[in-house]
């Protein structure tokens, strides 16, 4: 993981603003809409998108592992450069995914940007595309998955993960975190490590597993 370049000086310790991203700040699974817009651009092949469809079924059956099922879904990589990948990514994160971002969530971020708080992606979809979503809301950190060039899932950022990630990237770049302080939001139960760190943890949209776990978090509602 690399140091982010884009972010100002801060003297430590600091507080945080952690954001999951599928069914936080937009409904659904980033994965699933990204299957489908690359399969309609045709850089997936119809057996490409019927083993995808087959690996998630597994993943749905407990078959088969989020990070393996993933690997699947984006098995088509391999066939395409880098240059082809790089424009598939960015259309479909202008054309898809900024239009699905809740409002609420976007005005909630500002809130929290305006009080000085470091603002932390941490999402378990790829960094493929996803650091073309941290770039258009204006994230000052991106944590999320890593992929081979093949397309390969081998570091999924996912529950126990996603804390892992946070506290490495502070040490990377010599800084400490003042937790009490801190926000994050998440709508399931593998948000629940991420949630935890924080002084102000927030269930969004919340599915039933993690209102059951976690009954005393805060729970909002938010809209497009």
């Amino acid at each position: 993981m690399q140091k982010q370049p884009g972010l100002p000086r801060r003297e430590s310790p600091v507080s945080l603003a952690l954001f999951d991203f599928d069914g936080t700040l937009i409904p659904g699974d980033s994965v699933a809409y990204y299957l489908r817009f690359a399969r309609k651009q045709r850089a997936v092949n119809a057996g490409e998108f019927l083993r995808a469809l087959w690996a998630a079924a597994k993943y749905g059956m407990k078959r088969m592992s989020d990070a393996d099922s993933k690997s699947a879904a984006l098995a088509f990589r391999k066939r395409h450069d880098s240059k082809a990948l790089e424009e598939l990514d960015r259309t479909f994160v202008q054309h898809v995914l900024l239009p699905k971002v809740y409002a609420d969530g976007k005005k909630r971020m500002e809130e929290l940007r305006r009080e000085g708080k470091i603002l932390a992606l941490v999402s378990a979809s790829t960094e493929n595309y996803m650091r073309f979503v941290a770039e258009a809301l204006g994230f000052d950190v991106l944590l999320a998955t890593p992929i081979e060039p093949d397309g390969t899932v081998k570091r999924n950022c996912k529950g126990e993960a996603k804390a892992r990630r946070v506290e490495a990237w502070l040490a990377e770049n010599g800084l400490t975190a003042d937790f009490a302080s801190s926000w994050a939001f998440g709508d399931s139960k593998s948000d629940l490590p991420m949630l935890r760190l924080c002084g102000h943890p927030v269930q969004v949209n919340p599915r039933k597993a993690l209102r059951e776990m976690a009954p005393e978090m805060e729970t909002v509602i938010w809209k497009q």
